[in-house]
């Protein structure tokens, strides 16, 4: 039968049943296209020895496992179908040191090959991109690796899950923090002086998520205790083997704290005020079709500080794949946007960091006309991206936003100011002041490239709306003077970002710096829809892994953390009797500690 020679037979097992078709000669069906990844490895010691049964975890991009594997006689190990996605490997083996490699992007038709060593005192991994076409990389003996991998056999899919019945408790991660620093601001995100704070996540029974996090320190300026506790739940279903998430993540935080009396009384006398906050969230993701994500839900805040203030902020973000390359993201929240909404870059620290983040992020509460006034942000927002290659990004970003009640940071002499005018800081000797509202509009261009390994380098460039001083002399004493004493600007500004670990020492760095007019102050806009938000000044992050030696079964870290060291968008206002008040949206800050990770 002639008409069937141009069609060829196509048979294949899966689970143990026989499937037969047939397609036309020539053509590639959809399901031939590549839409999964693949990461294979060889674990060594420093003589290049390999080692057998080393294990080896997949972890998403929220620290959340997906897949394990233990490495064969030749130290070999291989994870199969992966989706698009960025993942974390962690490889431990007896007394070695376990070794990390974080923000591995994994694309449809990528392999990724990781080649590490394990030492006694500092382990390393070599990361290698491979093309669809690398018959070199994924030869026979890697086929027969990965066909070993317990994800990549469908037919045990269907067997029942003993282990989910027999653990209560699986996929239990966590993180212990102790902090120090000087010039943090509890009402920009900042923490007290001295802080301890842990997060745990698991899961129960294999499809409820738990987390708790905790912080608790201590304020020297206010001689008082701070604390901050948060849980989240989600529940997943199993399709596949695997988990999925179909359901919304419910979330509570409260805080808890004081803040300072100086001069013996804070306001109208009475005794240190405390101020206790307590958010309720809901937040879900729908997938509308296979290019459209829906993400939004809202929170409720309850804010106690002399009145009770109760406040509803939505929020919502769509991200479009408009083609393989190119993809649009849409936002828009009312009030203030849970740190989950923002678009992290690389991962580098994942679910239990942002918790950490999340809890010293206290309300930016001032007071006006003698009541308590909690900070508002509307902002509607949509960044444009496009993807050259697996190295090179480009985005262009918009945004709009209606900023009520901002609170600025106020040094120098505030004591002639109302005591319903001026709060005082809780961590520092500084205060904080209401400046009215204000409107703004900001557009960003910005370039990421990945130059070797895992170093990249982000430049970025845009106009937004920023805060300058009128020049005038201010009535000292007088607060609708000192507001009515800056002036709304446009200015251009310019950011440059390096990102990476160095060799042989381990060592996370994670550089900045903005230039802008140094006369004006530019009020930080986190982006819900970019991959990086620029800060204002010099800032620089590092994280230095330190050897356990065999005591610690996690790993442990030294952070340090410096932000606006050049002290920049500080607003020096004059007073007529010589007396200067100095306004600035994000003071210097410095802090360092230690985290404990399992």
């Amino acid at each position: 039968m002639p008409m069937f020679s141009r069609w060829r037979q196509i048979a294949f097992l899966h689970g143990g049943l026989i499937f037969i078709g047939s397609a036309p000669a020539g053509i590639v069906s959809a399901a031939d296209l590549p839409t999964a990844g693949t990461i294979i490895g060889v674990v060594a010691d420093p003589g290049g020895i390999a080692q057998m049964g080393a294990t080896v975890l997949l972890f998403n991009r929220l620290e959340k496992l997906v897949q394990k594997a233990m490495t064969n006689e030749r130290g070999q190990f291989g994870f199969d179908n992966l989706v698009p996605d960025t993942y974390i490997v962690r490889v431990s083996l007896g007394s070695f040191v376990p070794a990390i490699r974080e923000g591995i992007l994994i694309q449809p038709g990528m392999r990724s090959f990781l080649n590490i060593n394990l030492a006694s005192v500092l382990s390393s991994v070599e990361f290698v991109y491979a093309t669809p076409h690398a018959p070199r990389l994924l030869s026979d003996d890697w086929r027969w690796v990965l066909r070993s991998s317990m994800s990549t056999r469908p037919v045990l899919r269907f067997l029942p899950s003993i282990s989910r019945q027999e653990n209560i408790f699986t996929n239990t991660r966590g993180m212990v923090r102790l902090s120090a620093g000087d010039g943090a601001n509890a009402f920009q995100g900042s923490q007290p002086d001295l802080g301890t704070a842990f997060a745990v996540a698991t899961s129960l029974y294999g499809v409820n998520n738990l987390q708790v996090s905790g912080n608790l320190g201590y304020a020297s300026a206010a001689g008082m205790p701070v604390a901050s506790f948060r849980t989240r739940y989600s529940r997943d279903s199993i399709t596949n083997g695997l988990p999925v998430s179909n359901s919304p993540e419910v979330q509570l935080t409260v805080r808890q704290t004081f803040l300072p009396t100086r001069g013996g009384a804070v306001l109208n006398g009475g005794p240190s005020p405390s101020m206790g906050t307590m958010t309720g969230m809901v937040i879900d993701r729908a997938k509308l079709n296979n290019q459209i994500e829906l993400t939004y839900g809202a929170q409720l805040e309850s804010v106690a500080f002399f009145d009770r203030l109760n406040l509803v902020s939505p929020f919502a973000r769509l991200d479009i794949e408009v083609t393989k390359k190119n993809s649009l993201r849409v936002a828009w929240s009312s009030g203030s946007a849970p740190e989950e909404m923002y678009v992290a870059g690389p991962v580098h620290g994942g679910e239990l960091r942002q918790d950490l983040s999340t809890l010293s992020a206290f309300p930016r509460v001032s007071m006006r006309g003698g009541r308590a006034h909690v900070q508002r942000m509307n902002q509607a927002e949509a960044t444009l991206a496009h993807d050259f290659d697996v190295d090179t990004k480009v985005s262009i970003s918009a945004y709009i936003e209606d900023v009520a009640n901002a609170a600025l940071t106020a040094i120098g002499d505030t004591s002639d100011y109302a005591t319903g005018e001026m709060l005082p800081d809780l961590f520092t000797r500084s205060s904080i002041f209401n400046i009215g509202s204000y409107q703004r509009r900001g557009l960003m261009a910005s370039i990421e490239r990945r130059i070797v390994d895992d170093w990249s380098a982000h430049v970025s460039f845009g106009n937004a709306g920023t805060l300058q001083p009128r020049g005038e002399m201010i009535q000292i004493g007088d607060p609708e003077s000192l507001r009515g004493a800056l002036r709304r600007t446009q200015r251009n500004w310019i950011n440059l970002r390096a990102a990476g670990t160095l060799p042989r020492a381990g060592t996370r760095v994670t550089a900045s710096y903005m230039l802008t007019d140094y006369r004006a102050a530019l009020p930080a806009h986190r982006y819900m829809t970019q991959r990086h938000s620029p800060d204002l000044g010099v800032n620089v992050q590092l994280r230095q892994p330190i050897p356990s030696f065999g005591i610690w079964a996690g790993r442990v870290e030294a952070v340090a953390e410096l932000r606006n060291l050049l002290q920049q968008g500080y607003l020096p206002l004059q007073g007529a009797n010589g007396r200067r008040v100095v306004l600035l949206p994000s003071p210097r800050t410095v802090r360092g500690g230690l985290a404990f990770i399992f």
